[in-house]
């Protein structure tokens, strides 16, 4: 029976984690057939091994490819270049072999939602931020929304809210070849997101049923934090708002409201950066103000001038909420059990 469903992982060096990310596919709940295609990308440790025993294991659900010299390197699309041809799925789901699922049920409710939503080319979902053992820092990857919604075009142009291990994305939009300015793009994630909800509407299912793992060693966001520079840092955003112009030429500045606020995001973090305050940028940091206002521009300065130090007080904050939750837990259990107690005499 042809599947509904292809799951797509890529890996790399991924031994201590691809076990979690196989073992979430294979654990859905569905009343439909799916298949899992796993591209190892030439692995120097054990991975391509324990990807072909989970092969052998469920060989009508998993197939495996294995390189024998490594395509990233080679600026090769291991997704559009190697997985695409392959999947046979009217939805493609996607995730990275150090990240897992955490929902059994992932599958279908999102399969749920674009079979009754045809005008939809993704959906995507809540992710929680672990570390390599697994532990929830806290932090949670997604749209700063309360509620299930459709996202801007400006949310998708900046990037951040949809991880791969959260996408489901109609098969047509997925096989669609991407214009030049998406592989011009220096970080693929928010390309890609911008490409989907330009081309149909993308919905945020406010559920967490996904895990990303931080500080992998060797991973792209792990190298990127070792070698960081601010010089790196601002080059990147250089390329975003690149990426964005040609972007906005490829539609024809039908979005060109959206798009541009998300240069102007741009804009105003690389001159805050860069200290600079003569006329062009102040005319900038005006715009940037009338159309978000003070607290978000205080957030944007802090970020962009202390950034080290705006993420340690977002960790010590998300710690603190950690033990709090946890304090209240604990007394909330010991309030019920004392009221049981009551009850029993």
């Amino acid at each position: 029976m042809r599947p509904l469903v292809s799951i797509c992982c890529l890996t790399f060096n991924h031994e201590k984690f691809i076990a979690d990310a196989l073992d979430s596919f294979l654990s859905q709940e569905c009343d439909f057939p799916y298949e899992i295609i796993v591209h190892d990308d030439a692995s120097t440790d054990q991975t391509a091994k324990i990807i072909r025993q989970y092969e052998r294991e469920n060989s009508n659900i998993i197939r495996g490819i294995y390189q024998e010299e490594n395509q990233y390197s080679q600026k090769i699309s291991n997704m559009q270049t190697h997985i695409a041809p392959l999947v046979k799925g009217e939805f493609i789901a996607t995730c990275e072999g150090d990240d897992y699922w955490c929902d059994t049920r992932k599958l279908k409710k999102q399969v749920e939602f674009l079979e009754q939503n045809r005008d939809y080319s993704m959906c995507f979902h809540a992710v929680s931020v672990v570390d390599v053992d697994k532990k929830p820092t806290g932090e949670i990857l997604g749209i700063k929304s309360n509620f299930s919604r459709d996202i801007t075009i400006a949310e998708a142009a900046q990037g951040g809210c949809v991880h791969v291990s959260s996408r489901l994305i109609r098969r047509e939009y997925f096989l669609q070849k991407r214009p030049l300015w998406v592989s011009h793009a220096n970080h693929g994630d928010y390309a890609n997101a911008l490409f989907y909800r330009a081309e149909g509407k993308v919905y945020y299912m406010n559920e967490l049923m996904s895990c990303y793992r931080r500080g992998v060693e060797g991973s792209l966001m792990s190298e990127y934090r070792k070698h960081y520079s601010k010089e790196i840092d601002i080059a990147h955003k250089k390329n975003r708002i690149e990426t964005l112009e040609k972007a906005n030429e490829y539609y024809d500045y039908r979005y060109d409201s959206e798009i541009g606020k998300s240069i102007l995001q741009t804009k105003t973090q690389i001159l805050l950066m860069q200290r600079k305050f003569n006329h062009s940028a102040r005319q900038v940091y005006r715009d940037y103000l009338k159309e978000y206002g003070f607290i978000r521009m205080g957030k944007t300065l802090m970020l962009s001038v202390f950034p080290r130090l705006a993420h340690l007080l977002a960790k010590i904050a998300r710690r603190c909420s950690r033990v709090i939750s946890s304090r209240n837990f604990g007394h909330l259990e010991m309030s019920e059990t004392r009221s049981h107690a009551r009850q029993l005499q």
